[in-house]
């Protein structure tokens, strides 16, 4: 289960002292840093459970119309992949009527209508053999603490103090259907 850096940030911090940077570069190479700070917060919370029932992916990114998304992380279990997007977020959010996360001052941060989209782009690209499909379920995990919601949740946000739980839940699940073998 070893998680290696993506080799995009290799690559800009190999040459971060040694070229000049662009804004744009210098924000990407922030992202990217910041993405592999909370994957290794991530990482640490699949520590506290047994993966032995459940093979792990990390950087599971794609293009789709508007712009490259990627999935941080990707369980699959015998029943079900699991997969999750890792974001930053503090202070208080709500969603909105169109199902877009927003931040106290109403400045979009998630489009939650995107997560279809994600869906789509894995439901086709997974595709099992025989006559059972297993289910793919879409987290955006937000990994800071001191985020907080005003009104009514989503089933797609995931907070951080439920991650543990949540994946203990993954590895229970992983467990009883490796007991019980799937349909074929």
């Amino acid at each position: 289960m070893i998680r290696e850096q993506r080799e995009k940030l290799q690559i800009y911090e190999f040459l971060y002292n040694r070229l000049p940077f662009s804004d744009e570069e210098q924000k990407e190479l922030e992202v990217l840093r910041e993405q592999e700070e909370l994957e290794a917060q991530f990482e640490q919370q699949l520590t506290q459970i047994k993966l032995d029932n459940i093979e792990v992916m990390w950087h599971c990114s794609f293009e789709d119309r508007n712009s490259e998304n990627i999935v941080n992380v990707m369980l699959a279990t015998d029943y079900c992949y699991y997969l999750f997007v890792l974001k930053d977020l503090k202070g208080t959010h709500s969603i909105n009527a169109f199902n877009i996360l927003v931040n106290d001052n109403n400045n979009p941060v998630i489009n939650l209508q995107q997560s279809k989209e994600i869906y789509e782009h894995f439901r086709r690209t997974l595709i099992d053999e025989g006559k059972y499909q297993r289910p793919i379920i879409l987290k955006y995990v937000v990994m800071n603490p001191r985020f907080k919601m005003r009104g009514k949740g989503s089933e797609v946000l995931l907070r951080y103090e439920d991650l543990p739980y949540y994946l203990k839940a993954i590895e229970s699940a992983a467990k009883i259907r490796k007991k019980y073998r799937r349909p074929l």
